[in-house]
């Protein structure tokens, strides 16, 4: 999807939501609206991938075995599992996950955890997900995914009339001119999006029932298993925190537009940084919501660590995104042409897969730009720690961008979402876009940039939390 497809996607569903009731888009009593705006919007986004995927190669009979083996363990685990009355709940992905030290890391909530553990405060994690091989941090992080399958059975989901939302039909149509397959169905989409939504809300009402905490922490609240949760909490009067993980924005389907919050939107928004604060409150349409600076938790408990790169020649960290292609070969060409004046580090974004991932390496390998030394460094150290060491940043429109600010680390933007969403980066200085896609403007920028560090005074994560909790 390129800048103008995002643009014309978010302008048509802030502009569907300005003129119809879309509060009155309800199912099981829930204003469902923002819930299709995130997911259908990431539906275009993707495309069909993760729908074809799903439905390939195994057959209904399989399904329901794999369907019906998992209830009956996730029944055992029920009776096993030991969830505790606590105050702070946590809630997110694995895939917020980092290997630090040997150990699996919530990036985001161990060092919030840590602060917590400190003043001697209740706080539970809990995540969804594949399960975690090996040890976690503190032995932090308890996986909730099979109470998913407990419930699955257990919730239906009424038939719904759409002709009763007003202003569904242009939505439907809109969304169907964006997707080009044929045997894909977006009522069909949005029924098993929601029915999904209601059992993750039927696992944390029981949940919550267990733990009674007073506050919930959410990772990228705009995720199925995250808008049950908070559904669940926001029913019982509990607040409701999301804290941020990257990219926000204009462009962000999740952190712009609504009209109201919809009694499903978080109470309260942690963001990094005044100007992250200025961009929700300009782009949200409703201003019922509180906000807290809290700085990025990861940063500030990396701070004290240094990872110095050593090398004699000026280090480049190019962010990659699960994009197609994968890295452009005017990037290529310019690494081509720099290999033995800057040491490259092409860092993999965690959605990118093993077969893209395979065939990047094959790529450079065949043009003996491939250096295992460099790679594995780009690829398994900290994210904070390389942003923090290296001479400069290259991504497209990445939320390491932010972070690389934050840091005190110059970047180079390479397209337009990324120039709109971090304009202020780049009239403060701290970044730079415009970069014509070819290697002789992108060589240009990259020596008049490299090399441009700031320090910068990081967040009291402390004095936040203890605000907060």
């Amino acid at each position: 999807m390129n800048f103008k497809e995002r643009q014309e996607i978010i302008s048509f569903f802030d502009s569907l939501e300005a003129t119809y009731p879309t509060e009155n888009w309800i199912v099981g009593g829930v204003k469902v609206w923002p819930i299709l705006k995130t997911s259908l919007f990431l539906r275009v986004f993707w495309g069909d991938k993760g729908y074809q995927k799903q439905n390939i190669n195994r057959s209904e009979l399989v399904n329901s075995f794999i369907r019906k083996a998992k209830r009956i363990r996730s029944k055992t685990w029920l009776k096993e599992v030991k969830l505790t009355s606590t105050d702070y709940l946590f809630f997110s992905g694995v895939n917020f996950r980092e290997n630090f030290n040997g150990e699996s890391f919530n990036k985001f909530f161990d060092p919030i955890g840590d602060s917590l553990a400190g003043k001697n405060k209740r706080f539970l994690s809990l995540e969804y997900g594949h399960e975690i091989q090996g040890k976690t941090y503190k032995n932090r992080g308890t996986n909730i995914q099979l109470i998913f399958r407990y419930f699955e059975s257990r919730v239906t989901i009424e038939d719904i009339d759409y002709s009763k939302w007003v202003g569904f039909e242009g939505f439907i149509s809109f969304l169907e001119s964006k997707l080009s397959n044929s045997t894909f169905s977006i009522t069909k989409e949005i029924k098993d999006t929601l029915k999904k939504v209601l059992i993750w809300k039927a696992s944390f009402d029981w949940v919550l029932d267990q733990t009674k905490p007073r506050k919930v922490f959410l990772l990228s609240y705009y995720n199925i298993p995250c808008f049950g949760l908070l559904i669940a909490a926001r029913n019982r009067g509990i607040e409701c925190i999301d804290i941020q993980h990257g990219t926000q924005g204009v462009l962000h389907a999740a952190y712009s537009g609504f009209k109201e919050d919809y009694s499903i939107l978080p109470s309260v928004f942690w963001l990094w940084d005044h100007k992250s604060e200025e961009q929700l409150k300009e782009n949200f349409n409703y201003s019922t919501f509180q906000t807290t600076i809290g700085g990025n938790p990861w940063h500030n408990f990396l701070n004290n660590t240094s990872n110095e790169l050593k090398g004699n020649v000026p280090t480049i960290l190019f962010t990659l995104q699960p994009l197609s292609p994968i890295i452009d070969d005017y990037i290529i060409e310019t690494i081509l042409q720099t290999k033995d004046e800057f040491a490259w580090l092409i860092r993999l974004h965690p959605r990118i897969d093993a077969a893209s991932k395979e065939g990047l390496i094959a790529k450079l390998e065949s043009m003996e730009i491939f250096d295992q030394d460099l790679w594995d460094l780009a690829n398994e150290t900290p994210l904070p720690l390389l942003l923090k060491e290296v001479d400069l940043h290259v991504s497209k429109f990445s939320g390491c961008i932010s972070e690389a600010a934050d840091l005190g680390t110059f970047s180079i933007i390479l397209e337009e979402i990324g120039e709109v969403t971090y304009q202020h980066l780049i009239d403060e200085q701290k970044a730079i876009g415009g970069i014509e896609c070819n290697a002789e403007h992108l060589l240009s920028s990259i020596r008049a940039h490299i090399g441009k560090k700031e320090v910068v005074d990081p967040v009291d994560l402390e004095m936040v939390i203890d605000q907060l909790c």
